[in-house]
């Protein structure tokens, strides 16, 4: 696994407090044995939450190790020299009898108050009142029922230098929330994704280490997306950009524009842990990056690397839709389910396709997949490379990859 060097050191530390003195409010500190979020709770809007390492199993919330509804609220992990876990700022679920009894399911949750789904207050309420501002850093969040860090109806959030892994189903979730920087986190071990961006606006994804999951990084229902330079490693799936008959949030008008640049997308080739019965759980795995039914989007500049299946896949939703069983009759598309006007170049494709699994899907093993049911147009794919050495499968009438759209 490739180690993302973390430039956060104890007189980074010390700058960050001293400003978060100046221009940040008040600054409340945690010490092991104190309760986070009564420090959550007792902060006003601009306070920054500084917490020494330790472990930190709060009770006081049944379904959320951390709730935030405060705006402009900073949650710092203060780092320490040293190895291990030792110098690391842990949040798992409580370890003694949770207030209201249950299973905690998230452990830090940012969001509107009455914002959460059990709250059901409604979207217009929680779009109308977004929380604006949050700010979480240094923080390793494991063990929780769904999600290790989410966001919800969030303007200007920032995700960054946190561990979160061994979750039920989502490691790090920004979702319906907008103008959000998540940057060098490492997130693995799920049941659905490392990281999914949904129904989300003007989101930056950056040299995040994303593994050990049925989908690395997803990004559904979205516009204006920025995916760049992320190690993507050892999923069954590396990046996928789906359609929203995959989400449960409504389609946008706006959707796409989603760059995916200089990542590094290699060995996605984990046995797909997620249950068979959910869509997630008839992906076949190895593949690096895969685009279902949507148009708009660039994906360039990338290392594509040992993925046992395909390297780049595109196809329209209801040819994929129909090799997990969810054809688009029985299920119709909530929207348009072509994938049309995609830009696919300049990436590099090396030793993808060469060992497939024996399925009904195995021939279509290559470096680039694309398969159009109709009705699709308007793709590029131009300048990928090695030139000339890459594998490639097309439906196109000329079994060239399509480039009517350069």
């Amino acid at each position: 696994m490739k180690v993302i060097k973390q430039c956060f050191t104890p007189l980074l530390a010390v700058a960050l407090f001293a400003t978060a003195n100046v221009s940040q409010g008040a600054v409340h500190q945690v010490f092991p044995g104190d309760s986070i979020q009564a420090a959550i709770d007792a902060a006003s809007p601009g306070d920054t939450i500084m917490v020494e390492p330790g472990v930190y199993n709060e009770n006081a919330n049944s379904r959320y190790g951390l709730r935030i509804t405060t705006d402009n609220l900073r949650l710092i992990g203060k780092p320490q020299r040293g190895e291990g876990d030792a110098r690391k700022v842990i949040l798992t679920p409580a370890s003694t009898p949770v207030s209201g009894g249950g299973v905690q399911q998230t452990g830090v949750y940012a969001a509107p108050d009455g914002c959460t789904p059990e709250e059901q207050v409604g979207d217009e309420f929680c779009e109308n009142n977004r929380l604006q501002g949050f700010y979480i850093r240094g923080f390793t969040v494991h063990g929780y029922e769904w999600n290790g860090i989410q966001t919800r109806f969030v303007n200007d959030f920032t995700i960054v230098g946190n561990e979160a892994h061994s979750v039920g189903i989502n490691a790090i979730y920004p979702t319906i929330s907008a103008n959000g920087l998540v940057e060098n986190n490492v997130a693995y071990g799920t049941m659905d994704t490392a990281m999914w961006v949904a129904a989300s606006e003007n989101v930056k994804v950056i040299g995040n280490d994303l593994s050990g999951a049925p989908i690395g990084l997803e990004v559904n229902v979205s516009v204006d997306i920025e995916v760049k330079r992320n190690f993507i490693h050892d999923n069954t799936v590396g990046i996928a950009l789906f359609h929203p008959n995959t989400a449960g949030n409504l389609p946008r008008d706006d959707m796409g524009n989603w760059l995916v640049k200089k990542n590094n997308v290699y060995d996605n080739n984990l046995e797909n842990p997620a249950p068979p019965e959910s869509f997630q759980g008839g992906l076949p795995r190895g593949i690096g990056i895969l685009l279902l039914g949507v148009s708009g989007n660039v994906v360039e500049k990338n290392i594509v690397e040992d993925n046992n299946f395909v390297g780049i896949g595109m196809l329209d939703w209801c040819t994929a839709a129909a090799f997990v069983s969810r054809d688009c009759e029985s299920i119709p598309p909530v929207t348009d389910p072509q994938a049309s006007n995609n830009l696919i170049t300049r990436n590099t494709l090396e030793r993808n396709g060469l060992n497939p699994d024996e399925t009904d899907v195995s021939a279509l093993a290559a470096d680039i997949s694309y398969l159009d049911g109709g009705g699709s147009s308007g793709n590029c794919f131009e300048n990928n490379k090695p030139a000339g050495e890459y594998s490639y499968l097309s439906s196109e009438a000329d079994s060239e990859l399509p480039t009517d759209g350069c």
